[in-house]
């Protein structure tokens, strides 16, 4: 198969890693320009790579197919539309927009151009996952009553990086992972979210919540409980946090890189799976070359990662109203 040219924009700290790891470590794609309006942040990336200071001047020199958005999330939206109306691919890093009227904007204008625009949300591209997904689903365990998940990391507040102006830290930044895995391991969708957010005393946040707590009524009789923190003062989760999965006949639990399976009759299954984190960026960023060249929708395209960042925005609303919000 011909790799698809790919051309990273935005060379961040996260954007350097696409151009100098995620790249190059994928079998369908080829770099084929990156984009930065900072000269200093092309430092690092071979000389043979051409390098541009806008979009305009790069999408005419070297015509990508598929471009990565690493830009801050008030950027999105206005670059995907810009890219789609361009006649190019999106692969924009999450969340779609920074709004949900954007993402719907940006919808529209998807639609309107029947382009492509997939949406990183790599977690659920990592083995562990897709195990549990593939073992969920055969119905060896019945059906799904309740879903934990528990993240706490120590994260500072670093303003050099867009996280460090983010309102909402942990739910905007890294529980919209947690929320498209309770989508992705269930099938189900959220139909009722409470939320509340808040914050340690020494915490680095101040006023911006690094801490929430959420409940959610999920379609199919599901409930998700969810508790994360980025202000862990001595001991962290995996950033993919730890699970359990409580079925008619058994118990899927997720802790670190193992995956284990209680079963009637005290019998135990673990599997090990080595972190991914890195590798699920390079098998997303596969599925988007793989989608492009088959003419299909990738699996996190915009219209599945809507219903994540729905999600997202119901626990803002419910952690803002101080009650229950109906999807």
């Amino acid at each position: 198969m011909e790799k698809v040219r790919v051309a990273v924009l935005g060379l961040g700290n996260f954007g350097h890693s696409w151009a100098d790891t995620i790249v190059p470590a994928c079998r369908e794609a080829e770099l084929a320009a990156v984009i930065d309006r900072h000269e200093e942040h092309w430092q690092g990336i071979p000389a043979d790579i051409p390098r541009f200071r806008d979009l305009a001047s790069a999408c005419a020199a070297v015509h990508p197919e598929l471009v990565v958005n690493v830009t801050p999330p008030d950027r999105h939206h206005a670059i995907n539309e810009d890219l789609l109306r361009r006649g190019i691919a999106v692969l924009c890093e999450k969340p779609i927009a920074d709004t949900l009227s954007a993402a719907d904007a940006t919808g529209a204008v998807l639609a309107e151009t029947n382009g492509f625009l997939m949406i990183g949300e790599n977690y659920r591209y990592q083995p562990i996952f897709r195990r549990a997904k593939e073992i969920l689903s055969s119905g060896e365990l019945g059906k799904i009553h309740t879903m934990d998940c528990h993240f706490r990391h120590y994260h500072p507040d670093v303003s050099r990086f867009y996280h460090g102006t983010l309102t909402h830290p942990l739910l905007d930044d890294v529980s919209i992972h947690h929320f498209d895995l309770a989508r992705y391991l269930s099938g189900e969708e959220a139909r009722r979210v409470w939320c509340q957010e808040h914050d340690a005393p020494y915490s680095w946040y101040g006023a911006r919540y690094a801490d929430a707590w959420l409940m959610a009524e999920m379609s199919g009789d599901v409930r998700f409980r969810y508790d994360g923190t980025l202000g862990s003062p001595a001991t962290s989760t995996h950033w993919n946090g730890e699970w359990e999965i409580e079925c008619d006949r058994g118990v899927l639990q997720i802790r670190g890189e193992d995956l284990i399976l209680h079963l009637p009759g005290d019998e135990t299954r673990r599997e090990h799976f080595p972190d991914a984190l890195v590798e699920s960026r390079v098998l997303e960023l596969s599925e988007a070359c793989l989608a492009l060249r088959e003419n299909r929708p990738a699996e996190t395209d915009y219209a599945d990662n809507r219903k994540s960042f729905l999600f997202l925005q119901l626990a803002l609303r419910a952690a803002a109203a101080g009650t229950w919000i109906d999807a």
